[in-house]
């Protein structure tokens, strides 16, 4: 007989604690999910808790605490240690990650376990590790790492129906921090519109080049940003979209897509995330009413394809993974372009668009998988165990 396989919810240090339910207990980050995964792992004979090892893990007496999910409410208790580990945890501070790195290594002195889950490193190491995959390389945007003005203005010399320039973060994520800039209508300076770090819509005229420069220069900071041309990537009502495809492991080890959708922007914004307000619909209705059906069921198989194709590069180049999510762009010519990869996805689209099969596969399927992992032979290649090992590793 199987024994039951503690599911441990990796969160980041100083956030679980800080939150409280309406009824005024403390409850994990992501409660809707966390709730899910320990509701499930119930039925397939599991235990899972919320836990961030910096917090939570006391080294002394090698005892851990877990948020637990039980007869309808959060509870904080102590709770068995971890065979694997999900990375759920979302760093907003290098301390934070430190002091998770220092945590998680100890315990997994104490009592090793299975990582599923890892953050991946930086969008431009993840543009370049796929840029030398061929099946690949032709859907993704031509990308640089942004170190001068010189670039942009090269960029928008070029003319034709590009539309600008896109400046993101190489680490960002819900669109925060993006930046658009383009000519003004009068062709007489430029205009910079986006999203700033706190995800809160702009757009800024600038008369002179140099102005814009030294802008540009202080929002960038020391932060690290990309480059690339901008894409024309709306429907025909001009709203910015994309396609996002979750692809996850099974309870064999095998990548199985869980479920795609399309999520839809306002139509004064540059992106389509639903943190900043955008919508979802199914992936092959929306696709249909701007190509048509056939065309968009053709479309759909591709982009599936592809995602499938991205997930086992990105294992090569960067470790083992249980889960990703790509979100691509098309073009209205049906160029297909390859837009993020994101490593650590939410279900908010399929929750949205009522997909009941994928928000199910969703939460079972990384039980399932951590449940492979714990049972199977160790393989004679060892896959990277550790969410912070490449040094360019970010959330």
């Amino acid at each position: 007989m199987e024994r039951r396989v503690a599911f441990g919810i990796m969160i980041a240090p100083g956030i679980g604690g800080g939150l409280q339910s309406e009824y005024g207990s403390s409850i994990p980050p992501e409660p809707l999910l966390c709730k899910e995964l320990c509701l499930a792992a119930v039925e397939q004979s599991m235990i899972a808790y919320a836990f961030s090892p910096a917090d939570d893990f006391d080294r002394d007496t090698g005892r851990l605490s877990g948020y637990c999910y039980e007869k309808g409410a959060w509870s904080k208790r102590l709770v068995p240690l971890p065979d694997v580990v999900y990375d759920r945890s979302f760093h907003f501070r290098g301390d934070m990650r430190r002091a998770t790195a220092i945590a998680l290594s100890l315990l997994q002195s104490v009592h090793p376990f299975k990582l599923l889950g890892r953050g991946l490193p930086s969008k431009l190491a993840v543009y370049e590790g796929l840029g030398k995959e061929g099946r690949i390389a032709a859907y993704l945007p031509p990308t640089a790492l942004y170190q001068a003005f010189e670039q942009i203005d090269r960029l928008l010399s070029r003319g034709g129906d590009s539309g600008g320039v896109i400046l993101k973060p190489a680490s960002g994520m819900q669109g925060r921090g993006l930046i658009r800039v383009e000519p003004s209508r009068s062709g007489k300076g430029f205009v910079a519109e986006g999203r700033a770090r706190s995800n809160k819509p702009f757009s800024l005229s600038f008369s002179k080049r140099q102005a814009l420069s030294d802008w540009l220069k202080a929002f960038t900071g020391e932060s690290p940003f990309l480059v690339q041309p901008y894409l024309p990537l709306t429907d025909l009502h001009d709203r910015p979209y994309d396609i996002r495809v979750l692809m996850q492991k099974d309870g064999h080890g095998n990548w199985r897509r869980t479920g795609s959708a399309m999520r839809i922007g306002k139509a004064d914004s540059i992106t389509s995330n639903l943190h900043g307000g955008g919508e979802a619909r199914p992936a092959l209705d929306a696709l249909s009413e701007n190509f048509g059906k056939p065309a968009a069921e053709r479309l759909l198989r591709k982009i599936h394809t592809i995602s499938g194709h991205t997930a086992t590069s990105l294992e090569s180049c960067f470790g083992r993974f249980g889960e990703l999510a790509f979100d691509f762009g098309v073009e209205k010519n049906g160029r297909i372009w390859m837009l993020e990869a994101n490593a650590k996805p939410g279900r908010e689209a399929f929750r949205q668009i009522q997909d009941l099969n994928a928000l199910k596969l969703s939460v079972l399927r990384p039980l399932s998988y951590a449940r492979y992992l714990v049972n199977r032979p160790e393989p004679a290649f060892k896959a990277r165990e550790s969410a912070y090992d490449h040094p360019a590793a970010s959330q």
